[in-house]
């Protein structure tokens, strides 16, 4: 699951479309979930866009948009490899988006919170989900060039 949070204005409805689903195509490819139809149904995103005045680094408005993802995953589906492609290839999605370049200062303005949940505390429908099936389907996962900035 993915949130991501930025300035209003920052991106347009198209261009947060596109970022958002291959953001998500980069997660499931990174959690080793295959992209397939049902695995698609269960991954959310959702972007929280917030008024330009209520962005702050330092305490002062920042000039250019920051962004701010929080990915939530199942312990144990990334490991620390998974986890730095998932925030690398965020980073450079929002860059591409934005049509800026991969540079350090750039980069620095999206941020990248990973957290990891036991399997136990992650529910759907008000059960517990346990997608045990996922973690050995590395064979059907399917993704194209388009989903990843080289």
């Amino acid at each position: 699951m993915i949130d991501l949070a930025l300035p209003k204005g920052a991106l347009s409805a198209e261009q947060l479309e596109t970022l958002m689903h291959r953001a998500v195509k980069a997660l499931i490819w990174w959690e080793k979930i295959p992209d397939t139809h049902e695995a698609r149904k269960i991954a959310w995103a959702f972007v929280n866009e917030h008024e330009p005045q209520h962005v702050f680094v330092g305490g002062l408005p920042p000039g250019r948009p920051r962004y701010r993802f929080r990915v939530h995953t199942i312990e144990g589906l990334m490991d620390d490899r998974a986890k730095q492609g998932v925030m690398r290839d965020l980073t450079r999605l929002v860059l591409e988006t934005e049509g800026v370049s991969l540079d350090a200062d750039n980069a620095a303005r999206v941020w990248c919170i990973v957290r990891e949940y036991p399997r136990r505390n992650w529910g759907t429908a008000g059960y517990p989900f346990p997608p045990s099936g996922y973690l050995s389907s590395k064979p059907e996962i399917s993704i194209s060039s388009e989903d990843f900035v080289e």
